[in-house]
């Protein structure tokens, strides 16, 4: 009895979602054949006004291998930079963002490495050179990759980035960046 009652419970739940799902409204036309309405396609949705200019970000290369043994292979990542302003609309400057992944080519059995994004120098096209505004650091295990997240460069109004300079372990790796 049991047995038979699952399927039959089955069947009238279907029945009874089929049967409050909504359907197309019917009109009548003058000639008294019935159409069809259907909802109007939605209008495309255009950003706000107050909405922050964005920058597609090119790093390149996107990858640069570190340290005296080339230990540290690190790849750019998730880059975007956004156009900063105050409630005036004065340019405040751009704030770059990034991840980064970095995997360790040590072999299983060696010591792991501490990898800091606090060391990387951003070169503006002014000569300048800034140092991150937000940053982490890893312990990175032999023949495993880490995500470092949320690196974060506040670049002053009226200047661009140029340059990504990478440092670990008395090496240095630039990387050129782009904003379009």
């Amino acid at each position: 009895m049991k047995k038979g009652l699952i399927p039959i419970s089955a069947l009238a739940l279907f029945v009874l979602v089929y049967s409050c799902k909504s359907k197309p409204k019917e009109t009548t036309t003058d000639s008294g054949t019935a159409t069809t309405t259907t909802q109007p396609a939605a209008a495309p949705t255009t950003a706000p006004a107050n909405e922050p200019k964005t920058y597609a970000v090119t790093f390149s290369p996107d990858t640069v291998l570190l340290g005296k043994d080339k230990e540290a292979f690190v790849k750019i990542k998730n880059a975007k930079a956004v156009a900063l302003t105050n409630p005036d609309g004065k340019d405040e400057g751009i704030e770059l963002s990034f991840d980064l992944d970095v995997t360790s080519k040590r072999k299983i059995g060696s010591n792991n490495f501490f990898f800091r994004t606090d060391l990387f120098r951003l070169t503006l096209d002014n000569g300048n050179n800034i140092k991150e505004d937000k940053g982490d650091s890893e312990g990175v295990d032999p023949e495993s990759t880490k995500e470092v997240k949320g690196i974060v460069y506040k670049i002053p109004a009226g200047v661009k980035p140029k340059t990504l300079n990478l440092y670990y372990d008395e090496t240095r790796a630039s990387t050129g960046v782009e904003l379009k």
